[in-house]
């Protein structure tokens, strides 16, 4: 019988998978709307970004091209000033352009409803229908000058992992957190230079890809996501969590982006700091400019993009005592991230790859710290687009997580698929080899945007 429920629910599945727990986007429908294209101009499966919907990123919601006739019109070019016009009135209402408010309200939505089955669950509940999630993004550029992003959690419920009494077992579950994941602000080129402020709440930007950014995004890639400590204890540092911090960037040559920061963490005295550095060659660079292509000769810098990236985070934290009324906080732990990325983009193969290494001198934040804790952990991931009219995605992802307690592999594979732009069936099947246990999982999900 068990048997042939799996042979049913795996088949099923391919026509729903990731997004078990919620995650932020980096654009959304609404900027679809705002400037009247597409959803497939900035992604290839949403919410993993193409060239062009990073180029978008980069240029602080503002879509690649404009700022250059904004310029062109302060210098006098007629042309820029016939773009410039064109931009104006393409909402309708010149005197919300004037004043800045976007004519459409820059709001979307983000649903996901999921099914789990995990062959390991301890409770005997193998299959989980209680994971979905509800958020809401906003987003925008005011007049090319600032920008802004948020995303809010409505409502978010994840698979069950103990068992539960009646008392916590209710239909509004205990992980129901409403809360803000990102609110940023942007100053774009702020005072007529190339370097642009952002402050708020956000992923600092250390890796290539922010969470969203992935065709499937359960989990998160090991080298950004993984946590240290014992199993009673951990730091609560990933890199890949948002943070209070204020950052400053830059894009130098179209081809160089560079960024740094200070983090504010809730609960420390001290501030963290961080800096990435990423070059691209070939393709559209971080402006959304295509390069010029000879039709007469074809050269292998016509399909190729090799983006390169390296960042850096030092911090500390601690751990603050339940009868310490003042919030400060107890025996501190130092520690470091440095990591090294790459990605590879030929056709309609996509390469991933990422390492980390990290120390931490007092992880599990004891009183007398006994030694200093080396970690490492690397992805592999790769994907294959077969394109219109099929819309699918074969991605294939490998990790190596080492810590105190051993080594963890992760294989997962995956197919993902777009019946429509907005709209995201998938199956995943998680295998987790970790010194102590094998967790096998099996998720289908469906994932909408509006």
């Amino acid at each position: 019988m068990k048997s042939r429920f799996v042979l049913v629910l795996l088949p099923l599945s391919l026509a729903l998978t990731p997004l078990i727990l919620p995650t932020p986007a980096s654009a959304i429908p609404a900027f679809s709307r705002q400037h009247k294209t597409e959803c497939s101009t900035c992604h290839t499966i949403y919410p993993e970004l193409n060239e062009f919907g990073d180029a978008f990123l980069k240029n602080g919601y503002v879509y690649p091209g404009k700022k250059q006739a904004a310029v062109a019109v302060k210098a006098g070019d007629a042309k820029g000033e016939a773009q410039e016009e064109q931009s104006r009135k393409s909402g309708g209402n010149e005197g919300l352009w004037l004043s800045g408010l976007p004519e459409l309200l820059p709001v979307s939505f983000t649903g996901t409803v999921d099914v789990a089955y995990k062959n390991d669950a301890g409770d005997g509940n193998k299959v989980d229908l209680s994971t979905r999630s509800l958020r809401l993004h906003a987003g925008g550029a005011f007049r090319e000058a600032a920008g802004f992003f948020l995303t809010y959690n409505l409502y978010s419920q994840g698979p069950n992992s103990s068992v539960q009494t009646p008392a916590n077992n209710a239909n509004v579950p205990s992980n129901n957190s409403p809360d803000i994941y990102e609110l940023f602000a942007i100053w774009r080129q702020a005072l007529g230079s190339p370097v642009s402020l952002r402050v708020g709440r956000f992923e600092p930007k250390l890796s290539l890809w922010k969470t969203s950014n992935r065709a499937i995004r359960t989990p998160s890639y090991a080298s950004t996501s993984y946590r240290v400590g014992n199993e009673l204890v951990h730091s609560p540092f990933s890199l890949d969590a948002p943070e209070d911090a204020i950052e400053l960037n830059a894009l130098l040559g179209n081809r160089v982006y560079l960024a740094g920061g200070v983090v504010d963490r809730n609960g420390q005295d001290r501030k963290d700091g961080y800096a990435h550095l990423s070059v691209k060659i070939g393709g559209t660079d971080f402006k959304g400019e295509e390069p010029e292509v000879d039709l007469e000769h074809d050269s292998i810098w016509d399909y190729l993009t090799v983006t390169l990236g390296g960042f850096g985070y030092l911090g500390s934290n601690g751990k603050t005592l339940a009868d310490d009324k003042s919030g400060t906080t107890h025996n501190r732990n130092q520690f470091y991230r440095a990591g090294a990325e790459c990605d590879i983009l030929y056709k309609r193969l996509h390469l991933k790859g990422s390492g980390v290494f990290g120390r931490d001198d007092n992880p599990d934040f004891n009183d007398s710290p006994v030694t200093q804790l080396l970690t490492h952990a690397y992805a592999f991931e790769g994907e294959y687009m077969f394109g219109a009219p099929v819309n699918l995605i074969a991605v294939l992802r490998y990790e190596y997580q080492e810590d105190a307690t051993g080594g963890t592999r992760r294989y997962i594979p995956a197919l993902v698929y777009a019946p429509l732009q907005n709209t995201k069936v998938s199956l995943q099947y998680n295998y987790s080899d970790a010194p102590r246990e094998i967790s096998r999982t099996t998720l289908a999900s469906l994932a909408f945007s509006f």
